[in-house]
């Protein structure tokens, strides 16, 4: 069998944390400590710093206010991406030395290839995302670097103003603080690129493991039928792979258990500044802008849809691989088995039935249900946010307290009213059913659109 290096795909990930200081082991060059301490310190410390005094102090206007806040709110998932790394530095090293388990070692081609597919699947996504990445900076910095000393134009800050500045020292040093900004922001994508990835192909990895236990759980009564005492050693064979099964699919969820402990915190930000600025780029949609912002807004929003969208999409794929255990189980010619043996596998599908998940911050799994019930959430804000500006549109602040004060104060002066009525609209809601369940039994044409109009009502009643 060809040997394979479990943490093959992850060694570009390994490279550019040494680069950028967050490398959690000890095995670089000696003064490694101090060159991370000061990276981070101004490239991540400093430059946030800047971002929150230019916040404060910048024009008072929502457009201005919304496309710094943009910015802003990526800093902040990548300083609690840097500040998890810090922390978490022997939680990650225990994770590289997981990856190597003896539990995890391969045993047949069969396993190999289906790791290695797995491999190359995170190896192919970082270089989709690095390329996308790094074209998106040189397009953003690069272009107006080419203008200004080509044809003289004036040579704007990429990021943020620095609205905290007198007019003159920006003059004055505008090359060297633009050379700042295009550093830092570089920083945050190498930070956000090579984390991202790997949290990633962990996941790749523990649904690559699961597959892989899937496969031993079908073939688990398989065996030789040219042995003396075939069924003594059938039996006490078949009782010992699955005793393995059992440990192999124990070592998953400890190490499922280590990504949530190591990357949790990361998770919970990660998804709740990517809900900040989907809402905040829909709620700019209502507002006027050229066309080429708008094609920059919808860039933005659709690079942070796919940021949460796509480790939920296999959060969701895991859950479900480890749901599927069960059946993989009963797929072995497990009922002329022995008793002890039927036992055993009894207790298996009873820990499997638990499916494996990661929850980010202890509040939410990680899976496409998480991901939709956000989606439907930012349309409901973005609705309320039309509504505010609607009734008040010179002073959404103060609307949006009152709004929400008048709510709370309602609900307990009426809370008697308020109970009644949502037993009436059960009560309603449980006839709407019922009624909906007669029509779908007729296949007329108008009673058709009745039914369509019935699934609407329970839609708004929802």
């Amino acid at each position: 069998m060809e040997p394979l290096n479990q943490i093959n795909c992850f060694e570009i990930n390994k490279k550019i944390w040494k680069i950028i200081g967050l490398w959690p082991a000890d095995d670089t060059w000696k003064y490694h400590h101090i060159f991370s301490k000061i990276l981070i310190a101004v490239l991540i410390l400093l430059f946030d710093a800047l971002l929150t005094l230019n916040l404060c102090c910048m024009t008072k206007q929502l457009d201005v206010i919304i496309e710094n806040t943009l910015f802003y709110f990526t800093a902040v998932v990548v300083a609690s991406k840097v500040i998890t790394f810090l922390k978490e530095r022997d939680g990650l090293i225990d994770i590289f030395n997981s990856l190597e388990s003896e539990m995890f070692q391969l045993c047949n081609d069969m396993e190999v290839k289906i790791l290695k597919k797995a491999n190359s699947f995170n190896i192919m996504y970082w270089k989709i995302v690095a390329i996308v990445s790094f074209t998106s900076h040189v397009a953003h910095f690069g272009v107006p670097v080419m203008l200004h000393f080509i044809f003289s134009v004036d040579l704007e800050l990429p990021i943020c103003s620095y609205s905290f500045l007198s007019k003159d020292f920006i003059d004055t040093y505008r090359h060297l603080l633009y050379l700042y900004q295009c550093l830092g922001i570089q920083y945050l994508v190498l930070v956000n690129l090579n984390i991202d990835t790997f949290i990633l192909g962990l996941i790749i990895f523990v649904i690559a493991q699961l597959d892989i236990l899937d496969l031993k759980l079908r073939t688990l009564t398989d065996h030789k039928t040219d042995e003396d005492n075939v069924d003594d050693v059938s039996e006490a064979d078949m009782l010992k792979k699955l005793h393995q099964c059992v440990q192999h699919f124990e070592e998953i969820s400890k190490f499922c258990d280590q990504i949530q402990r190591v990357f949790s915190f990361i998770i919970f930000v990660q998804f709740s500044m990517a809900s900040c600025i989907i809402c905040i780029c829909l709620f700019r949609f209502t507002m006027p802008a050229s066309t080429s912002y708008y094609i920059f807004l919808a860039t933005y929003m659709s690079v942070m849809i796919l940021q949460i969208l796509v480790p939920s999409w296999f959060g969701s794929k895991m859950m479900h691989k480890s749901q599927l255990l069960p059946f993989a189980v009963y797929s072995c010619d497990w009922i002329p088995r022995s008793r002890r043996f039927k036992s055993s596998l009894r207790l298996f599908v009873e820990r499997a039935n638990v499916p494996l998940c990661i929850v980010g911050g202890k509040m939410f799994i990680l899976s496409l249900t998480t991901f939709t019930s956000m989606v439907f959430r930012y349309i409901f804000k973005m609705h309320v946010l039309i509504k505010l500006l609607e009734m008040h549109p010179n002073n959404i602040q103060l609307r949006l307290g009152t709004y929400y004060i008048d709510k709370l104060e309602y609900v307990i002066r009426n809370k008697d009213f308020i109970i009644k009525k949502l037993k009436i609209n059960m009560k309603i809601m449980h006839l709407l059913f019922m009624i909906n369940e007669a029509l779908m039994k007729s296949k007329s044409s108008s009673i058709k659109e009745i039914r369509f109009l019935y699934t609407y009502i329970l839609i708004c009643l929802f």
